[in-house]
């Protein structure tokens, strides 16, 4: 951002008239929020075709018969079985040997529906993190309705239950919790606004002792109040105690505990480095361009070795493990006993590395590189299987129009072993008819935004543009996130089959093509996501795919903004708009729940030149009367403690008071930010693709 200049700003709507719905439980609130959903349901959510593809979209998420892939800890495979009765599921266990010779004998640990009932709160599992190398104890994360805010308890895996007098934490916040032994924790404890940061996150690391109080476990580390957050870890392979100081959503200060004196040590390294540690290797990734004193330079998104010991001498001697270039994303890394496997996207195709150290007899090191080699078209994830026994890796298959398959193979030996076949999901609609295409849009400054075409075959067969169908956009365009292929298990049903196009947009602000594709669409220049969108938006009507009047699009969160800047500014684009779980008043949204943490992305709305900039397209603000918005279905959680309720709030209500005459809201009061369970997912996904054709189906008829 430039430097703020002297002469102020004042934010349009000030002040808000519709400022009292942002307070979440006031009775005057809740009774606007259920006379919205009173009459959103009676629109979208009645009748026997909306029961019918909910039942069909739960069966799809929740099938009777489905894969069991579960987290090997050492002889033992651990799985989160989830079904209609248990939406929430059952943590069960069995030997590895026992599933791997496909007998298991499950015994279940803690059924999280059960304990919901009894305690009258729906309950979601958010973590299960079991003592190393003991394994008879757990700490079990819980979310009350899948809200961010948890609570934390130690449970006895062998006697089945909640340990009494163990360590736990019954008010829910948004707490950390690491192992360090059997009777001492790591903890990042939300206690009121004294122990968070301005982003309303633990800026205090603890060390609890067992049999103590946590407010009298000593504070071990304290950031600074204008920090994201701070978060501990202790590696019991490596025996390393690490703590990342997160100064803003993107970049950090990491820190290792000296041995000898106690006390926690900075690794020198530009905060926009990541720092990581694996078998006394330091694992650094740039996240933006990093030219060293030396004269060396890396591009941002590489990944850089150098040994630990070394480092702390004070050498800068690396080796580069990946180099991005322009068709690549930056590198994600994980490992297994003796590999380190690499991943990332060429061309939003994934690609994987294995490299492999090994040390000369003069005492040096070399590393070794290997391509995982991919077995068809889909999109490979590679994982470890058990990081502290083996080389084995579960290598995981999917794309679009294929379902999830589960292999598993061992990186051990020179050369990659043979893959075997786990399990299939199963498919859940007729893939055959369909077929995915590449095509790019031209933005606003001339740049090329591809986008992903999946749709019938028929049209694509053809090379010429046929008769228009209901199409549906989605796109997201922020924090670096790539839009991936995967298996459009509720798309396919809800929409492909009926005869939609479904269209992914990997605009600017995502992470498909790197650290510049970000950063490109980032603060002051977040103008250029909503043009890529735009400009994709426009192609599919002049390709002849779809038309104005059957284009919906759809999206969450930072995708919600997206969405909803887009119909604010090009309104006659559209022919229906999916906003759900969005950010909207970019005046206050550095006010709301986790909303601070998000400065460095959006910009700060108390500084006059970044707010002239949010204000330019904050999409609640830019709302007018006279305008012909297309059919809007606005979509929120009560419980979601990320991104607050009232912007959706506010919106709706404002497009209501403007004359808009088709503006459906709808808040659920469980689910957080990202739904609580497959069950109210299916319902949700039900009444949006109800909207959509209720709406574009129309236009398709016309």
């Amino acid at each position: 951002m430039p430097a703020s200049s002297s002469v102020p700003f004042q934010w349009p709507l000030s002040p808000d008239p519709f400022l009292p719905l942002e307070a979440l439980y006031d009775p005057d609130a809740l009774a606007w929020v259920e006379t919205q959903n009173a009459r959103t349901r009676a629109a979208w959510c009645s009748g026997a075709a909306f029961e019918t593809l909910k039942r069909r979209l739960a069966d799809a998420y929740l099938p009777r018969e489905r894969p069991v892939i579960p987290d090997r800890w050492k002889d033992w495979a651990y799985d989160l079985w989830q079904d209609e009765r248990n939406p929430r599921g059952i943590w069960r266990r069995t030997t590895w040997a026992a599933w791997r010779a496909g007998a298991p004998v499950w015994q279940n640990l803690l059924d999280f529906d059960a304990l919901g009932a009894a305690e009258g709160t729906p309950w979601v599992c958010v973590d299960l993190d079991i003592l190393y190398p003991d394994g008879d104890r757990a700490l079990i994360t819980m979310s009350p309705g899948g809200s961010d805010a948890v609570v934390m308890r130690e449970f006895d895996l062998d006697a089945q239950r909640f340990v009494d007098g163990g360590f736990a934490i019954a008010k829910a916040g948004k707490h950390t919790a690491s192992w360090i032994d059997r009777d001492t924790l790591y903890i990042g404890w939300d206690n009121g606004r004294k122990t968070l940061t301005r982003s309303g996150y633990p800026r205090e690391v603890r060390r609890w002792s067992r049999g103590s109080a946590l407010a009298d476990a000593p504070v071990v580390f304290r950031g600074e109040f204008d920090d994201i957050g701070v978060d501990a870890h202790y590696d019991p392979i490596d025996r390393r105690h690490t703590v990342t100081s997160s100064v803003d959503f993107f970049d950090s200060q990491t820190y290792a505990l000296d041995a000898a004196t106690g006390a926690w040590r900075r690794y020198e390294v530009p905060e926009h480095v990541a720092v990581g540690a694996w078998q006394g290797w330091l694992l650094l990734e740039p996240r933006l361009d990093w030219a060293r004193d030396d004269g060396t330079h890396f591009p941002g998104g590489a990944l850089l070795a150098i040994r630990e010991d070394a480092f702390l001498r004070g050498e800068r001697d690396v080796t580069p493990l990946f180099m991005p270039n322009e068709r690549t994303s930056a590198c994600e890394w994980s490992h297994t006993r003796h590999h380190l496997i690499v991943s990332y996207l060429d061309d939003v195709r994934s690609k994987t590395l294995i490299w492999t150290p090994t040390q000369r007899d003069d005492g040096t090191w070399q590393w070794r590189e290997r391509v995982f080699a991919a077995h068809g078209d889909a999109q490979v994830d590679v994982s470890p299987v058990e990081s502290t026994l083996n080389d084995e890796v579960f290598v995981d298959t999917d794309d679009y129009l294929q379902p999830p398959a589960y292999w598993l193979t061992d990186l051990a030996g020179d050369e990659a072993a043979e893959w075997e076949l786990l399990d299939r999901w199963p498919t859940q609609f007729d893939a055959t008819r369909f077929c995915v295409t590449r095509a790019h849009a031209v933005s606003a400054d001339g740049t090329r935004v591809p986008y992903t075409v999946i749709g019938p075959k028929d049209a694509a067969s053809s090379g010429e543009p046929g008769k228009p169908r209901p199409c549906l956009l989605s796109g997201y365009g922020g924090f670096a996130i790539p839009l991936l292929p995967s298996y459009l298990t509720g798309q396919g049903i809800g929409w492909l089959e009926r005869g939609g196009v479904y269209v992914v947009a990997h605009i600017r602000g995502g992470g498909e093509f790197g650290t510049r594709w970000h950063t490109a669409a980032q603060g002051e220049h977040r103008q250029r996501a909503f043009d890529d969108f735009i400009a994709v938006a426009e192609a599919l009507s002049a390709t002849g795919v779809t038309s104005a009047a059957q284009l919906g699009i759809q999206g969450g969160s930072n995708g919600g903004l997206l969405v909803g800047a887009c119909m604010v500014q090009r309104p006659e684009l559209f022919g229906a708009v999916v906003c759900e779980v969005p950010l909207l008043d970019m005046s206050r949204y550095h006010l709301l729940h986790a909303g601070a943490s998000w400065i460095d992305e959006y910009g700060d709305p108390d500084e006059a030149d970044e707010a002239r900039v949010l204000a330019a397209y904050s999409p609640y603000h830019n709302l007018a009367a006279g305008v012909a918005y297309p059919p809007v279905l606005l979509m929120t959680s009560t419980a979601d403690d990320r991104v607050h309720p009232g912007h959706a709030r506010k919106m709706a209500a404002r497009m209501q008071a403007l004359g808009a005459p088709q503006v459906w809201y709808r808040e659920n009061t469980e689910g957080g930010h990202g739904g609580s369970d497959e069950l109210e997912q299916a319902e949700h996904d039900a009444m949006v693709y109800g909207f959509l054709w209720g709406v574009l189906g129309d236009a398709a008829a016309a």
